[in-house]
């Protein structure tokens, strides 16, 4: 170990306690076991939504008068009671508040064999009258405490709130926590120490698609209660937030703000990069180029597309996008942070803010804070992208794509790619990526039992997230199955893949004192001569708040062990690691600063 002192005692095999190491039977740790790289073929997810347990509840197949979308297709991870493993949270999707049928959500804790089970009642949260919720410890003691956000305006006294989370998944509402000022369209939040206090923040995107508003930042007092910024965000424009991720994309130590906006008819749907600058947030979005792009719709019909830019003198005049999802990593393996947004893009030759406007997109970081889209034919188009995730599912080493997607429009197209699939892309290293997700045993069609054939099952996705639930060292996918006429619960998918690929998984805890404990933005990165593998720990992202885990999974593929490992924490601590510090196929707790786990 170079540049720091070990301090953590090393022990292969534990399997209990709240480090998490949690190994189950037969994953056997090593120090380095090089060997060729597994690639995926077909059928390498398997459908577990039924034996797990994650399905009761989730659609009510009588459901009551006024309800108007039948199901609890909003949803994330979060480790609740502090054991390791990603419990599930689920949140109905617009069930008719104003009218007598109140929000709902569902809470599953792991246990830790692949099944769940149902904790809603017990966790108080299941009749919070809120949209969606955002997970982090908001006072340093450990735990995962919860902002819950009404996206609902018109609703008597409900406001969104902050509980706080006794260490067992039981949260109690915090008096006078300072959020009841958020707008009452909030449609995302992200929780980060944006000022370096190491006490968490909080980021709130407002208005969905539905309400123009401004966005709002809140400072954390460390006890729960926070404290509303109007002068956080300079000059805030008042457009419909669809999605926020929080990560450093200027890779100078602190957290700036990638957030997609909702659409073309209301400031151009222009989305918005917030540059951190002690406190203060300045929108780069267009210098850097992620407000709008000058191509427009490649799908669309007309002969000239992608021979001449849009019309207009600078960025400020073109057509944005109608955004949903975002997300960040390093998707090319250059040691900085790439960014994608889903978007709903309907291609028109006839119409110019259709024409113009942007589908989905991979931005690549040129290293200095802006980008460009990545070359390579990209994700299939399809017209309806809304909640887009990088993780690498495969464990290659090179982060995927993952996308939900609206079937509306599969009518205009007579090719499988364009339909309303789950979207599963693998990473092509250099920021192109193709297309398995017919392949991938996710998509099977609901009449032939195959991935074959039009009618597949998850068509029409709401939010998804990711999490290894059985810690055998792979990424599994949970997907909100958004009705499609009739109710429909949502769906866990186990990944049979990954884990024959090499791997490590690595929790990245802060000390509450110069690190907050969650640690949002520590980076940890594996540099060879020519490539790194970067991963850097960040909270909820996408549209209505996904949340991925928080174990920041590293696959290693066919690389050699001579990479240089180091973990920036957010306080500028540089702690250097060799191999055989923490080996490999296993999970791995560090405390700050150097303190590991096994």
């Amino acid at each position: 170990m170079r540049g720091a002192t070990l301090l953590g005692l090393i022990i292969f095999g534990c399997t209990d306690g709240a480090d998490g190491a949690g190994e189950p039977p037969g994953v056997e740790p090593t120090t380095c076991d090089e060997r060729p790289v597994t690639v995926p073929q077909t059928d390498f997810f398997s459908d577990i939504s039924a034996q797990s347990g994650i399905q009761a509840g989730n659609f009510d197949p009588d459901p009551p008068e006024g309800m108007v979308i039948n199901d609890h297709s909003r949803l994330s991870f979060a480790d609740l009671n502090g054991d390791g493993f990603d419990d599930v949270i689920m949140h109905s999707l617009y069930p008719n508040a104003r009218n007598g049928v109140p929000f709902e959500h569902l809470i599953f804790l792991n246990n830790r064999d692949g099944t769940f089970s149902d904790h809603s009642d017990a966790s108080g949260l299941r009749d919070l009258q809120a949209g969606f919720f955002a997970f982090a410890d908001v006072d340093n003691d450990g735990d995962q405490d919860v902002f819950a956000g009404l996206d609902l305006p018109d609703l008597g006294t409900n406001r969104s709130a902050i509980l706080l989370n006794d260490g067992d998944g039981i949260f109690t509402p915090v008096e006078n926590s300072g959020v009841n000022v958020v707008n009452p369209t909030a449609a995302t939040a992200v929780f980060a120490d944006f000022d370096g206090d190491a006490i968490v923040d909080l980021f709130v995107g407002n208005g969905h698609t539905s309400y123009a508003m401004a966005d709002q930042v809140f400072w954390g007092r460390g006890d729960g209660r926070f404290d509303l910024d109007t002068g956080a965000l300079i000059a805030p424009p008042s457009q419909p937030t669809n999605g926020a991720v929080a990560c450093d994309i200027d890779s100078d130590g602190d957290l700036d703000i990638f957030v997609g906006s909702y659409g073309v008819s209301v400031a151009g749907g222009h989305n918005q990069l917030w540059r951190n600058d002690d406190g203060r947030f300045t929108d780069i979005g267009r210098e850097a180029g992620v407000a709008a792009l000058p191509t427009g719709n490649p799908y669309s019909a007309a002969a000239d597309y992608g021979e001449s830019d849009q019309p207009g003198d600078t960025p400020a005049d073109w057509i944005g996008s109608n955004a949903f999802g975002v997300d960040c990593g390093d998707v090319d393996n250059d040691g900085d942070l790439d960014l994608v947004f889903a978007a709903i893009s309907h291609p028109s030759a006839t119409d110019a803010s259709r024409y113009w406007s942007d589908p989905t997109t991979i931005l690549l970081n040129s290293g200095d804070g802006t980008f460009s889209p990545a070359s390579g034919e990209g994700p299939p188009f399809n017209e309806g992208d809304i909640d887009a995730g990088f993780i690498d599912f495969d464990n290659d080493g090179r982060l995927d794509l993952s996308i939900t997607r609206d079937p509306k429009y599969e009518a205009n197209y007579d090719e499988a790619e364009q339909y309303g699939w789950f979207g599963l892309m693998r990473g092509l290293g250099d920021g192109d990526v193709a297309s398995l997700g017919l392949l991938s045993g996710i998509n099977v069609d609901l009449e032939t039992g195959t991935d074959a054939g039009k009618k597949k099952q998850m068509k029409g996705g709401q939010n998804h997230a990711w999490s290894d639930i059985d810690h055998d060292g792979d990424l599994d996918l949970l997907i909100g199955g958004r009705d499609q006429g009739g109710g429909r619960p949502n769906f866990l998918y186990e990944n049979t893949l990954g884990n024959q690929n090499r791997w490590i998984a690595i929790a990245l805890r802060g000390d509450g004192e110069a690190v907050s404990t969650d640690a949002f933005g520590a980076r940890i990165a594996y540099t060879w001569a020519n490539e790194t593998i970067l991963r850097e720990k960040h909270g909820s992202r996408g549209t209505y708040n996904s949340e991925d885990s928080r174990w920041l999974h590293i696959g290693l593929g066919d690389r050699d062990c001579s990479a240089d490992i180091t973990i920036t924490w957010p306080d500028g601590e540089v702690v250097e690691l060799e191999w055989s510090d923490l080996g490999e196929g296993h999970f791995v707790t560090i405390n700050y600063p150097d303190s590991i786990q096994k």
